[in-house]
């Protein structure tokens, strides 16, 4: 006899928590059983959830949202205590966990920025507000593609625009928290402007400017448009990434970009050879480095404003490349050599 509503079982054996962040939920990285892979599990408590019906909103909503740089969703499902979401596992990690390793090259940037911009064109045409970008929520794929992730702050919007999220990550706040608790799709374009600003800077620079505020302080940094700082970049950072930006963290709503598109197609213009130069400070020094075909650069600059900069071709003898070597050396000076070169 046929049977309208069927209870199945899933199996699956947790081998690691990641992540860490979450209030109501954990991650982990756990063995499916039927489908003999590794999997992401989203386990959150029920008991955290307002009621019943919001059991499975999250899941609801990444479903909804397919697309190609979001998260595929591979199953939801639920026991006493808790809901499960099954997504897949990607050994790349997470922006965030490539920005510990390293800093980005600015391709870099702009390649995951225009992908995690897709992801929020194709949410926002559905009247979806993700409410918590940041590079934590950004994945890395096999493909290495960024995927936007975690939905658990995700709200419709209203009839005229505005939602109303359960809460909002401190660090990544837009200054009209401080005024209103209904948003708009303003507060992607702003998060997303800080995400772009962390990997830019490096979250060492990030941290540290949050650092000097206090709880006192913060609301009105955030107000004002001072922080993070809007004139503080990294010399390799062209102007143009910088002017995307600064757009996006306007302190005003609507001087923001009104369109995830608009932000992607600025960010697909910004070219050049400051590109590739892949930026390093581990050792104290500012260090870039650049492979361009059959040559290679390094520039190092000291903490006292000393540069070198040698070539080498295939491999071979570096040479000095004596225009910018010099015994004290500006970042604006640095800027214009790496665009140079």
């Amino acid at each position: 006899m046929f049977s309208p509503y069927t209870a199945a079982q899933v199996n699956f054996a947790k081998l690691k928590e990641i992540g860490g962040e979450g209030k109501n939920s954990k991650a982990f990285v756990a063995h499916d059983y039927q489908l003999n892979a590794e999997v992401v599990i989203k386990e959150i408590l029920k008991a955290k959830l307002v009621h019943q019906a919001t059991f499975f909103e999250e899941s609801r909503t990444l479903y909804l949202s397919s697309h190609p740089n979001i998260v595929q969703l591979h199953y939801a499902c639920e026991d006493a205590g808790c809901v499960y979401l099954a997504m897949p596992f990607y050994k790349n990690g997470s922006v965030k966990s490539l920005m510990a390793k390293r800093h980005l090259s600015v391709r870099e940037i702009v390649r995951y920025g225009c992908q995690v911009l897709s992801a929020l064109h194709n949410i926002h045409s559905k009247r979806l507000v993700h409410f918590d970008i940041k590079p934590d929520n950004i994945l890395l794929s096999d493909r290495n593609e960024a995927l936007l992730s975690d939905f658990g702050q995700a709200k419709f919007v209203d009839e005229d625009g505005f939602a109303t999220p359960d809460g909002l990550y401190n660090r990544m706040v837009p200054p009209e928290v401080l005024e209103t608790k209904d948003f708009t799709a303003a507060v992607d374009i702003y998060q997303f402007g800080l995400t772009l600003y962390r990997m830019c800077n490096g979250d060492q620079d990030f941290h540290a400017q949050l650092g000097k505020l206090t709880v006192a302080t913060f609301p009105d940094a955030l107000r004002k448009g001072e922080f993070p700082d809007r004139k503080s970049f990294l010399p390799h950072i062209p102007s143009k990434l910088r002017s995307v930006i600064k757009k996006c963290l306007q302190v005003k709503p609507a001087d923001r970009y009104s369109m995830a598109l608009n932000v992607a197609n600025d960010l697909a213009l910004i070219d050049g050879e400051i590109l590739d130069w892949q930026y390093d400070n581990a050792s104290g020094d500012n260090i870039w480095t650049k492979d361009a075909g059959e040559l290679s650069y390094r520039l190092l600059v000291t903490e006292d404003g000393k540069s070198e900069m040698t070539k080498s071709k295939n491999g071979g003898k570096s040479q000095r490349v004596v225009a910018a070597c010099k015994a004290s050396m500006t970042m604006k000076e640095v800027e214009k050599i790496l665009g140079s070169y």
